[in-house]
């Protein structure tokens, strides 16, 4: 695969702390790397943090985004398996999660990639629902807006057409073919979640033969606003300890 003239996706936010495990953060439809920065002094014990940043946003908003998820997938094993972590911990939000997914499974196949330690997801359907799941394209993406810009004509001008991009790469999504995970696996929804609650994410448990461990984080929008956040991130380093 060739992709001209692009940066790197792996954003550094840990000092270097010696840990084995490299946490991959990828976020939610529309969003950078920049959210995570604040997850590096909280997985500090457990994980060196890095953030996902794609083509289209931040540093990188003079790229153009990116069109097929395997390319993305496929650039995201090339340069974990050369920034040299002996293993790696996957964490995805809402199609940051498919995203991880399928990322996991891509480093399963490869020979060289790192080992996968743990996958973890947040506010996202089992990978065998999201097909049928409907999509609304104005409310929807809407959903993906942090509540303080959603008044802001600049900025959703700025995000809509990137979110609009992201939601294409899953918008055919469909579960690969491939066995089940044997990694352990930790699924987090919001309390206040609108769409989803225990009952839809349980078919998580169905992509792995590991441990899996369902969490709900009380008062948590499915963007994890505010406090949530931190609370999203100490569930993660708890799973992680």
């Amino acid at each position: 695969m060739n992709i001209p003239n692009r940066s790197s996706m792996l954003v550094p936010w840990s000092a270097e702390t010696g840990n084995d495990v490299a946490c991959i953060c990828i976020p939610w439809a529309g969003a950078g790397a920049a959210p995570f920065r604040p997850w590096a002094g909280l997985l500090g014990d457990t994980a060196d943090v890095y953030g996902v940043r794609l083509a289209g946003r931040e540093s990188r908003q003079t790229e153009p985004p990116a069109t097929a998820l395997g390319d993305v997938v496929d650039e995201l094993v090339r340069e974990l398996t050369e920034l040299g972590a002996p293993r790696v911990a996957l964490f995805g939000h809402c199609s940051g999660a498919l995203l991880a997914f399928e990322l996991a499974h891509a480093l399963r196949r490869s020979g060289t990639a790192p080992e996968l330690a743990h996958l973890a997801v947040a506010s996202q359907l089992p990978p065998r629902a999201v097909r049928s799941a409907p999509f609304h394209e104005e409310q929807d993406l809407l959903r993906y807006v942090p509540e303080a810009f959603r008044n802001e004509p600049e900025m959703l001008e700025v995000l809509l057409p990137i979110l609009t991009a992201d939601m294409k790469l899953v918008s055919d999504y469909a579960r690969p073919a491939d066995a089940p995970l044997g990694a352990p696996l930790t699924v987090v929804y919001g309390g206040c979640d609108d769409e989803l609650g225990a009952a839809e994410v349980d078919g998580w448990r169905e992509e792995t033969t590991g441990v899996t461990a369902f969490h709900e984080i009380a008062g948590a929008d499915h963007l994890f606003s505010g406090a949530a956040w931190p609370a999203l991130a100490e569930t993660v380093r708890a799973a992680l300890s």
